[in-house]
This record gives structure tokens, C-alpha cells and sequence, in this order.
């Protein structure tokens, strides 16, 4: 179960926007995807832009899934390495839930700038254990729910707590939450907006 709230917010001239799309999903016969970016997930190199979506979509289908947390971060980190710079922290946090064979995945990945470029190194990899897992924002915990719909309920209330919250002007919007399971992706909060 992943959800995210629509809040977005331009780097470069500070305009507010509540209709970004935070949740992705990919699928093909071998494996389901869904993922979510938060921070700045883009960038302006000099002669293109990156967006840590567009780099995503381009890399999930040529990754390989039995090594996929080194093999999609080395793919990203070779893509982030022309954004040259010279201050340091962090940039952006990825999340990524799959199924592929059958078994139940997740992946976290950080991009932060290292003082000379862009860069990215995997915070956690492998096998969740099987039960419903809740993504949704770094600092959030969860219950182990008991059901999908509890799970969903638990999300939808968290970010619609944090959009209410005035000490959380980052959060905003409206809520869209999905579900992946072995036979794919569905959203149970669709996506509405345009982004």
C-alpha cells in the first residue's frame, strides 16, 4: 500500500502546486512497479533537463530485478553524474514497491548532491515479510494493519491530517493511495490533476 499527497512545490521560483502526480507504476509480464519520488525530482543540467521520473521510467525496463537495487541505482547514479555542483545534502528520496516472480520487493533510494555532482545510494533493499506494509511519507508510523481497507483508511487519514496541518506547508492537495499485489497495480485514490 502506497499513497502520497499532490503538493509540489518549483525549486527555482517557489510557486506552490496541488495537482502533482507523486505515484508511478510500471508493469510488463515479469514484474509491477509502482514507485514515488519526493524532494526535487527535477533538474536543469546545461545542455538538458533531468527528472528523476522520466530516469526511472526509462530504467525500470531494462533493469535486472534480481539485483534491482544495485543495478537501478548504478543505471541512476551514471545518469545523475553530469549534474555537476559544488555544495553538498540531501536532493530527493525514491520508494519502490514490486513483485516480481511472485515474491514482494521494496527498495529506498536517496540522491543527494556529493560536493561535486548528483549522486544516489540505496537505503534499504529486500524482501519485505509478507504482511501489509503502509508507504507513505519518511517520518510516518503505522499500526500493522489487518486488512487492505484499514490500510488504505490509516494512509488516507495521515495525509489528509498532514494537508490540514499548518506546520506541514510541504504537504497539500489530495490524496492518491494504490495498492500493489501480485496480480498488479490498482489505485483504490486515483490520481486527479494534471501533472
Amino acid at each position: 500500500m502506497i499513497g502520497a499527497d499532490s503538493r509540489g512545490t518549483n525549486p527555482v521560483t517557489g510557486q506552490i502546486d496541488d495537482k502533482e502526480r507523486k505515484l508511478f507504476a510500471f508493469e510488463n509480464q515479469l514484474v509491477s512497479v509502482v514507485f514515488a519520488w519526493a524532494g526535487i525530482v527535477k533538474a536543469r543540467a546545461p545542455l538538458f533537463d533531468v527528472s528523476l521520473i522520466e530516469e526511472t521510467t526509462r530504467i525500470l525496463p531494462v533493469v535486472d530485478y534480481q539485483v534491482f537495487d544495485q543495478d537501478f541505482n548504478a543505471r541512476l547514479r551514471e545518469r545523475l553524474s553530469v549534474l555537476r555542483v559544488n555544495t553538498t545534502g540531501d536532493v530527493a528520496h525514491g520508494i519502490f514497491l514490486y513483485f516480481w516472480r511472485g515474491i514482494s520487493m521494496i527498495c529506498q533510494i536517496s540522491v543527494f548532491k556529493n560536493g561535486q555532482t548528483w549522486d544516489s545510494r540505496v537505503i534499504e533493499g529486500g524482501t519485505p515479510n509478507g504482511e501489509i506494509d503502509i508507504i507513505s511519507g519518511p517520518d510516518a508510523t503505522f499500526e500493522k494493519p489487518v486488512s487492505l481497507n484499514q490500510a488504505r483508511n490509516m494512509i488516507e487519514h495521515y495525509i489528509r491530517s498532514a494537508v490540514d496541518d499548518p506546520e506541514r506547508p510541504d504537504i497539500g492537495g489530495y490524496p492518491h493511495i494504490g495498492k500493489l499485489t501480485s496480480e498488479g497495480f490498482d489505485w483504490l485514490i486515483p490520481f486527479v490533476g494534471q501533472s
